[in-house]
């Protein structure tokens, strides 16, 4: 009896240790996944290269070449060095080191881009001219990246680890994905990039599904839903730049467009990271509990058998006890060591001899040949009086011409003189039209040019021995319309809109157009173009860009503050005004931040004003750098400032957007003198619609938020809301008592 329910005891502790080793295996199974160095090394170098990465930041540098961003590439550069060290650390294939290979000379090439650049070596040339110097082959890099990952990941079939999701996520989003061949369009006007960075986006997308269904907490989930709104706001970007580019708009100015901010997906990418590496450690300790258990079954097993069976439970025993330390040295060890691009009259001869009768055909062709010249005497008897007639005629005739030939004799002499005389004025009127200021040019209507000055060619350009009576002015727009002069379009197309508009405006009387040359940008021509009654059009050209440069700095002068190059207060409220009706009709959120500076009067007192005008001028350059496109800076006073803030979720991302603004206003403030001072910030935030509707009230708001901080010992931020509660509370207070 005791010996069945030594051997039902002995049943169950081994069914229990087979149970926990069975489950320890699968936690340890998971675990080498996790910790296998190829996969985790893939990994790192993805990262480091792609999103927020080496590629990311030197793309950026290219297109942005006035944001110095060329040190974070030289910083991300490294980072991947020290990734490649992870494999190197490894035993290669042959495969492996020529994908190594690759990527180095890759490396290599963008270290002397960065260097370049930041030397400014191409600094004369645009992004894509200085992008296409670069030997840089980023394809090249992608694909030698893709083959250590095929080496290191191997097929995992439909459902690939989680940690293998997150490197083909970086490789979608990253280098050979979205911000490589969103960036690469730009640069490169290839449509290839264009439709590989949709395709990368429709990849990212699954990818992000797949990430979704597997999230076991609210924060996995959160960060992949980040990360999906940044895939969303590039997948609007794409479509955008390709519009913009039909457009003809520059990549720079596509860039700044479509500039979409990182850091969350950044921020929520790594929150991604942080639950695989605590997947990781759970795994671990689970394998460690597992031998535990199973150490601890076996201890309780040799302690309650008896010593019947401690003979027979001794080698079982001491090879538990051998074993199961050396599986969780070994468990323990290899836990802690895995880690890491188309006339006759007829005679009767009939009686006669026949020698005569040959004769018939002879004698009728003499009788004919007689019969005419009988005819043309006659004729020409009636000629010749004919002929007396006329030369009596034409005797009176000549006599006639020759007093005709007196007369236009004398009229030719006069026409002659009247000649000799027109020459020498149009002589003279040649003359004048050269010395005048304005060029002048007049065309047989559409078609030949009749004359024009040597004043039309310089200010229009065009080489003087272009212009000839052999040109039309057809020819003439269509010289202007191929260079750019009225804009982008069809050249062809746009001349025959000129012409049409001309044709038109004409009939109307003179007309009269401000034209700025495309071709000669600093230059403006005011044009007069008259149609005479004879069909004759003239052109007048004169130079006013002198006067046009004056009123668009009158008019700069007018909305901008002379010290700082930023909005006024009247191109402030003109702002305001349509951000609250585009607020009103879209039914987002805006807001007002009111900011004073803080210790900004002891520098002027102390340093003098001049270096209080230097700390303005450096701040409101920081200010413009921190907004973004779509918002509104302006200085209202001395040293008073109103920041508007479009396309809000709510008040919460005003006052971060206004702390980290504080943060950017502390830094050291390096004067002309070489001295460094430092100001700090008050701001007040009212929000449009929650704090009030109206201008006038929100700007109320904002300056008694202002004032509250102030009263909170400045250099800090305070909402509208905040001190409505306060004063709510007092008001509680005050009822109460």
């Amino acid at each position: 009896m005791r010996m069945s329910g030594l051997a039902v005891l002995l049943c169950v502790g081994l069914v229990y240790i087979s149970y926990v080793l069975a489950d320890t295996r699968q936690e340890w199974g998971t675990a080498v996944e996790l910790r296998d160095p190829r996969p985790i090394a893939v990994s790192r170098l993805r990262h480091q290269l792609g999103y927020g990465g080496l590629v990311h930041h030197y793309l950026n540098s290219v297109l942005r070449p006035g944001q110095s961003l060329e040190e974070t590439a030289t910083f991300d550069l490294g980072a991947v060095r020290g990734a490649l060290l992870d494999f190197q650390a490894l035993r290669m294939s042959p495969l492996e080191r020529t994908a190594l290979t690759i990527i180095n000379d890759e490396l290599d090439s963008v270290y002397t881009a960065l260097e370049q650049m930041e030397r400014d070596v191409y600094a004369d040339l645009t992004p894509q001219e200085a992008y296409a110097r670069f030997n840089v082959d980023l394809e090249r890099m992608a694909d030698a990246v893709d083959m250590l990952a095929t080496v290191s990941f191997g097929d995992f079939g439909d459902t690939p680890p989680h940690h293998q999701l997150l490197s083909e996520f970086e490789a979608a989003i990253g280098l050979d994905g979205i911000v490589h061949h969103l960036k690469a369009y730009l640069l490169t006007s290839d449509t290839a990039h264009a439709e590989q960075a949709q395709e990368s986006v429709a990849t990212a997308t699954a990818l992000l599904q797949q990430l979704r269904e597997r999230a076991v907490s609210n924060a996995e989930r959160e960060a992949v839903r980040i990360i999906a709104r940044t895939v969303t706001d590039y997948e609007a970007g794409i479509a955008k730049a390709i519009d913009m580019m039909a457009q003809g708009l520059s990549p720079s100015e596509i860039d700044v467009a479509i500039q979409v901010d990182d850091m969350p997906a950044i921020s929520a990418y790594a929150t991604l990271m942080s639950f695989e590496m605590a997947r990781l450690e759970r795994g671990t300790e689970a394998v460690g509990r597992g031998i535990f258990s199973a150490q601890l079954a076996a201890i309780l097993l040799i302690v309650l058998f008896t010593i019947p069976f401690i003979v027979l439970f001794v080698r079982i025993s001491l090879g538990l006890m051998q074993v199961v330390p050396q599986w969780a040295n070994t468990l323990t060890a290899i836990a802690e060591g895995l880690a890491k691009e188309e006339f006759d009259k007829n005679q009767d001869y009939s009686g006669l001899p026949t020698e005569l009768a040959a004769l018939e055909e002879p004698f009728a062709a003499i009788r004919r040949t007689l019969w005419f010249r009988k005819e043309q005497a006659l004729e020409g008897e009636a000629q010749v009086d004919t002929m007396a007639a006329d030369t009596e005629q034409l005797t009176t005739k000549i006599a006639g011409v020759r007093d005709d030939l007196r007369t236009a004799s004398k009229r030719a002499d006069e026409a002659e003189k009247a000649a000799a005389k027109a020459s020498k004025d149009v002589d003279m009127m040649g003359g004048v039209i050269e010395a005048m200021s304005h060029g002048v040019l007049a065309t047989r209507g559409f078609d030949g040019i009749l004359f024009w000055n040597l004043r039309l060619s310089e200010l229009l350009g065009i080489p003087p021995d272009w212009f000839s009576r052999d040109r039309s002015l057809h020819e003439l727009l269509l010289y202007l319309a191929t260079r750019g002069d009225f804009g982008t379009g069809d050249p062809m197309e746009t001349v025959q809109q000129v012409i049409s508009l001309m044709g038109e405006k004409l009939t109307e009387g003179i007309m009269r157009h401000d034209l700025s040359l495309k071709g000669n940008a600093e230059r403006v021509l005011a044009m007069e173009i008259v149609r005479r009654g004879d069909g004759t059009i003239v052109f007048s050209a004169t130079d006013i860009t002198a006067r046009h440069e004056l009123a668009v700095a009158m008019e700069q002068q007018a909305i901008s503050d002379p010290l700082t190059g930023l909005a006024n207060r009247t191109a402030l409220n003109d702002f305001t005004s349509s951000m609250l009706k585009h607020a009103k009709r879209s039914g987002e959120k805006a807001a007002i931040l009111a900011l004073d500076l803080d210790g900004f009067k002891p520098i002027n007192d102390h340093y003098g004003h001049g270096a209080g005008d230097e700390v303005l001028v450096e701040l409101s350059n920081r200010l413009s750098e921190e907004i973004r496109e779509t918002d509104f800076v302006a200085r209202t006073g001395g040293d008073e400032f109103i920041l508007v803030l479009l396309h809000l979720d709510d008040g919460l991302g005003a006052a971060r957007f206004a702390t980290r603004l504080l943060r950017a206003i502390e830094m050291p403030v390096r004067l002309s003198s070489g001295e460094d001072v430092s100001v700090s910030g008050s701001i007040g935030i009212s929000v449009f619609p929650d704090n009030a509707e109206d201008l006038e009230l929100l700007y109320r708001n904002a300056d008694e938020a202002l004032y509250a901080a102030k009263g909170a010992g400045r250099n800090c931020v305070k909402t509208y809301d905040e001190i409505a509660v306060v004063s709510e509370g007092v008001e509680d207070v005050a009822e109460s008592a």
